[in-house]
């Protein structure tokens, strides 16, 4: 067995590098902080390459020292921590001093700095874990960092990076991050020397969570309040009806730093049951303000995840201020809380706040969350259970979720209907029994099987071209995926091309689905969701596709039909001969004349 031996300094600091520094957005984040914690009211960052090539972090804080900024590149020197006892109360977003070792380690690092009140700056450049001699340097106020090569000289962590636009959709969301967190800083932001993202102090909230949420849903947001002991939330939830497809469009903040906790998902998971439907999320941003010592921030090397000292205390804060927002539309509200306790099991990370684009296909959404807390809807595996196992597109037989309804004779069809139930099932009469359909899973299940055949015979839907074509905006982290995107959505009769680095232009729309007036929010829900996971198999994303224009254009429960309707209805579905929907609920059920019989004690 070899001996064990100490490390080379600068190996053992690219080791460490590998906690904190993953990526270019890694860097960013980093060095902003520090910005942060010096006090800065203005920031301004500038990529190259994706911030492969170059990061650079300009600020206006309280600057350094000769002393300070030679101290500042080794491992574990900090301003911010001198004894144990500070530990348990952590007020700054950086404080273990790891950063700026571990980023000179794997790239080249230049600081500039110089402190109010002195006449002359001081620069030091650090090359790969090498560092120079501190030197002279004229310079603003402040501190200005620079980074360059960025795992140059450790190949083993450069190939695992992406292309230069996913690393500067990554970068930009951290600052859209800090921009939501820091409303009285300003924010600069320059791609290739080109201003990008400019966000001024004093500009309200909702338009710096924009850049998160999205247009659409920022315009349709509920306050958010709760105060308890200790205790204080605030923020913005989405309406129910304004939903995305995936629940990263939730963020939770504390103490101005983005955070992922068991306790916060669980109680925001609990407070939207009831409200939304399977595989739809909410958006929204929390902002938690607690008391320092009531929390531990130094669970993970990076900082995103924390530990609650009174956890029954935030679980139900954060359950009942979603709650109420959601119950009460008419403004903030302000609440009570009662002596719910955290549910069992709340050991253990979740998901990180950004998964990354590389995410395995188990944590897809497609009926099934993942990680260790199901959404409340989806807690019944039964529903999955029973979803049919079905591969569309076969040319030999688009078959769908074919079978006879026992008592059903397809040939005859003499049904009689009797009438419609709340405006959302149909009551009709077949073969000395009652049936019971449901209008919307069973023109759901026809639209979707027709779609399957059409796909099937002709390899595409027919496409209706735009008069005024339809710009959406796109995460830019997606838009790397937009050829094969293309090719998917051109199967379904949409036609999109890229238009900027965050934009997608839609010219055509599936002609038999929008002959009346275009679904805007189901357009950009399926161009949205076809950028997401390219990794899927192609039957996969088609499926879940034909799903939502399923659903959005099949008659709706509540909806009053005319008996003409209502009999076309119950025909088309006897003949096809389709029994659940694609989601795998029934389409109808059947009351035989024995059962009725029995169920009033007739013989």
């Amino acid at each position: 067995m070899p001996k064990v031996k100490r490390l080379p300094v600068h190996l053992a600091n690219q080791i460490a590098a590998g906690e904190v520094v993953e990526r270019p957005a890694s860097v960013v984040k980093e060095l902003v902080e520090n910005a942060l914690d010096a006090g800065a009211t203005s920031i301004e960052i500038g990529l190259s390459g994706g911030g492969k090539r170059r990061i650079e972090v300009r600020d206006n804080g309280v600057g350094m020292s000769r002393e300070d900024l030679e101290f500042s590149v080794e491992p574990h020197a900090t301003s911010k921590i001198e004894t144990a006892e500070d530990l348990s109360r952590i007020t700054t977003l950086g404080f273990r001093g790891e950063a700026l070792a571990s980023i000179g380690a794997v790239s080249r690092l230049s600081i500039s700095s110089r402190q109010e009140g002195t006449s002359e700056g001081w620069r030091l450049d650090v090359a790969f874990g090498k560092m120079g001699k501190v030197r002279p340097q004229a310079c603003p106020r402040g501190t200005v960092v620079s980074v360059e090569d960025l795992f140059l000289k450790t190949p083993a962590r450069a190939k695992f990076l992406k292309s230069d636009q996913t690393e500067y959709a990554r970068c930009i969301k951290v600052i859209h991050l800090f921009c939501a967190a820091w409303p009285e800083v300003d924010f600069k932001m320059k791609k290739e020397k080109k201003l990008v993202l400019s966000c001024k102090s004093g500009v309200s909230l909702k338009k710096r969570v924009e850049p998160l949420l999205g247009r659409q849903v920022t315009g349709a947001l509920l306050a958010v309040s709760g105060k308890s002991e200790g205790l204080n939330i605030n923020g913005f939830v989405s309406e129910p009806e304004k939903v995305r497809l995936s629940r990263r469009h939730l963020y939770f903040f504390l103490n101005k730093r983005p955070v992922s906790s068991p306790v916060l998902w669980k109680a925001a998971n609990d407070a939207l049951r009831g409200f939304l439907v399977k595989g739809n999320h909410p958006a929204g941003v929390l902002f938690l303000e607690i008391d320092p010592e009531l929390v531990d921030v130094n669970v993970h090397p990076t900082k995103s995840e924390v530990r609650f000292e009174r956890p029954n205390d935030i679980y139900r804060m954060v359950f009942h201020s979603l709650r109420r927002a959601l119950e009460n539309r008419d403004g903030v509200c302000l609440v009570s809380f009662q002596n719910e306790k955290v549910p069992e099991g709340l050991e253990g990370p979740l998901p990180p706040l950004q998964a990354p684009l590389e995410e395995k296909t188990e944590k897809r959404e497609t009926g099934e969350t993942g990680g260790l807390f199901p959404l409340p809807w989806e807690n019944d595996k039964k529903v999955a259970e029973q979803r049919p196992g079905y591969e569309p597109f076969q040319k030999e037989e688009a078959k769908t979720f074919g079978g006879d309804f026992k008592g059903a004779d397809k040939t005859k069809n003499s049904s009689r209907i009797i009438g419609q139930f709340a405006n959302s099932f149909v009551i009709f009469e077949l073969d000395e029994a009652l049936f019971i359909l449901d209008q919307h899973a069973a023109h759901e299940a026809l639209i979707f099987k027709r779609l399957n055949r059409e796909l099937a015979e002709s390899g595409r839907l027919d496409s209706q071209q735009l008069l005024l074509p339809e710009v959406l905006e796109i995460d830019a982290s997606k838009m790397e995926n937009l050829k094969k995107a293309q090719r998917l959505l051109e199967r379904l009769g949409l036609e999109i091309e890229g238009f900027g680095e965050n934009q997608v232009i839609v010219r055509a729309v599936p002609l038999s689905l929008f002959e009346r007036e275009i679904d805007r929010g189901l357009v950009r829900g399926i161009v949205e969701r076809a950028l997401k996971e390219p990794q899927l198999p192609e039957k996969e994303i088609l499926r879940h596709l034909l799903e939502r224009i399923s659903c959005s254009n099949a008659i709706k429960a509540g909806s009053a039909m005319s008996g003409a309707e209502m009999d076309k209805l119950v025909r088309e579905c006897l003949n096809e001969g389709v029994k659940n929907c694609p989601h795998g609920r029934p389409v109808m059920i059947r009351l035989g004349k024995e059962e009725l019989y029995s169920r009033f004690f007739r013989k």
